[in-house]
């Protein structure tokens, strides 16, 4: 096995005495792996998200307590276990995730930073795990985290492959043609769409409207009141969205097209599934845990955005939603509305479908770090004047270990080739680039040129389009008028049903919408 080189985006860093020792201790058992760097973070979401990584490259190593032994499960982080598969396994009676005390007495390791190496216990590989070639995982410590080879974990003495985790679940596959789907978008930032959101939700829903049954699309204002309290620029970002996302593709002859201030229901809604959410489930939320992460005054956290899974739950719910698109990192909002729908059908009797979520993809920002975001500037813009894209195109990371054009670089995790793949429709130009790249034969500012050249003719037809509605604003209120309409009706008609079963309607009640 070659000797392990440890990388944080392809830059050397030094290793701490509890890495390196680990490090050690894999290459004796022959485990590709190789380390990186991050903030200390405890929770699996928070360093995934940090990264720019999807919940599905990751894994989780868990102690559990099985009747009266302890032993280890190792599973993916996009997984849910099956306690009835591992009871069955182990002949158990009760099954538990082990608490933090006893987690640390068994391992000798922090809460949080649990490893593969665990001696003297039993430890079972969900087989899962091979499903991808390799996976992120903890190493002993909340500053590092160690990429595994998922082939080589099953050189961890006294392990054994199992099928430990739920099949299907919160995420499915394909949606089928007789399905309603949903999908809502914060006009955050300056409310510019950039490729990120094209390759993550536009595409994506574009082609999913085709096929769906009922498609509701709707720009999400009142959760954008969490983070932007200034009237203009709300004003701004909520008709940049609009027109963004019509001049993208979103056909209000084939989705249901609206702003979610524009029914009150929502919100109503909201308010009534407070009432049977628990604090608990609110408190593991990732918007929350951020704010108190970055050592902001749990005093100052608006209520809004301590409350705004509930928000989004109802946003959801009042629709009958089959399918939510989401990112990987957003999986946890369709785990707490099921949740949330759940609880309320448990105490008021079957009221609400459990929606599943269908998965889309993640793009990393132009810093090659994280994912694309508006919040950390990271983006190309597709509606904004030629020169600030051209900027940002030329602003991209590529590989830092190229110092000159006749270096040999990496295409493998080189941001402008993952762009280059998403825009550049010349196939045979990214393949010619990519070989070149490689040799050493052509330089970065020649690929960025190429891909601004490639990302304006992608988007021509769409950057006319939004100058042609930019132009016709009662064109647009028609089209959200018409939408809200169409949402109106199945929100309070739902919203009816709701009200009967939780008692607000009686022999006294003249109330309607």
């Amino acid at each position: 096995m070659k000797k392990t080189k440890i990388f944080i985006f392809s830059e050397k860093i030094k290793m701490e005495k509890i890495v390196e020792e680990y490090s050690k201790k894999l290459e004796k058992l022959g485990i590709e792996h190789s380390f990186v760097k991050h903030p200390p973070l405890k929770e699996v979401a928070d360093i995934m998200r940090h990264l720019g990584l999807p919940l599905s490259d990751g894994f989780s190593t868990l102690v559990m307590k099985a009747d009266d032994q302890y032993v280890v499960v190792i599973r993916r982080d996009d997984c849910r276990l099956d306690y009835k598969k591992i009871k069955k396994i182990l002949h158990a009676s009760n099954l538990r995730i082990a608490e933090e005390a006893e987690f640390e007495k068994m391992t000798g390791l922090k809460s949080g930073a649990a490893h593969v190496l665990i001696p003297n216990f039993k430890i079972f590989l969900d087989k899962r795990l091979f499903e991808k070639e390799y996976l992120l995982g903890g190493c002993g410590t909340f500053e590092y985290s160690c990429r595994y080879k998922t082939t080589d974990l099953q050189k961890i003495p006294n392990s054994q492959v199992d099928s430990l985790t739920q099949e299907g679940g919160i995420i499915a596959s394909e949606i089928s043609q007789t399905g309603t789907i949903l999908t809502g978008i914060t006009p955050s930032g300056s409310g510019h769409a950039h490729i990120g959101n094209y390759s993550g939700a536009v595409e994506q829903f574009i082609k999913l409207q085709q096929k769906a049954q009922k498609a509701y699309f709707f720009i999400a204002d009142l959760h954008a009141l969490t983070t932007i309290q200034n009237k203009e620029e709300l004003q701004r970002n909520v008709e940049s969205q609009v027109l963004n996302y019509l001049a993208l593709g979103i056909d209000p002859e084939k989705v249901i097209f609206y702003r979610q201030s524009d029914i009150p229901t929502h919100t109503e809604l909201q308010s009534i599934l407070n009432n049977v959410t628990p604090l608990g489930l609110i408190k593991r939320c990732h918007a929350y845990k951020d704010k108190l992460q970055k050592n902001e005054d749990e005093e100052n956290i608006n209520m809004g955005l301590f409350s705004y899974p509930v928000l989004m739950a109802a946003d959801i719910l009042l629709y009958d939603v089959d399918y939510v698109p989401v990112g990987d990192d957003q999986k946890q909002h369709i785990e707490i509305t099921r949740d949330v729908a759940d609880y309320f059908n448990k105490k008021f009797g079957e009221t609400f479908k459990l929606p599943k979520g269908h998965l889309t993809k993640i793009l990393v920002g132009t810093e090659g770090q994280r994912k694309m975001s508006k919040g950390l500037g990271n983006v190309i813009n597709i509606f904004e004047d030629e020169a600030i894209i051209k900027k940002q195109v030329m602003n991209c990371f590529t590989d830092p270990t190229r110092k000159t054009a006749t270096d040999p670089g990496h295409v493998e995790g080189n941001p402008v080739f993952m762009y280059h793949d998403l825009i550049n429709d010349n196939k045979e130009e990214v393949k010619d680039l990519k070989e070149r790249y490689q040799k050493g034969t052509v330089g970065d500012v020649e690929v960025k040129e190429k891909l601004y050249a490639a990302l304006m003719k992608k988007f021509q037809k769409e950057r006319a389009r939004y100058e042609e509605l930019k132009k016709n604003p009662d064109k647009i209120k028609k089209i959200l008028a018409e939408g809200a309409a169409k949402a109106r009706s199945q929100a309070t008609k739902k919203m009816m049903e709701v009200r009967e079963k939780i008692g607000i309607t009686n022999k006294y009640s003249s109330f309607s919408y």
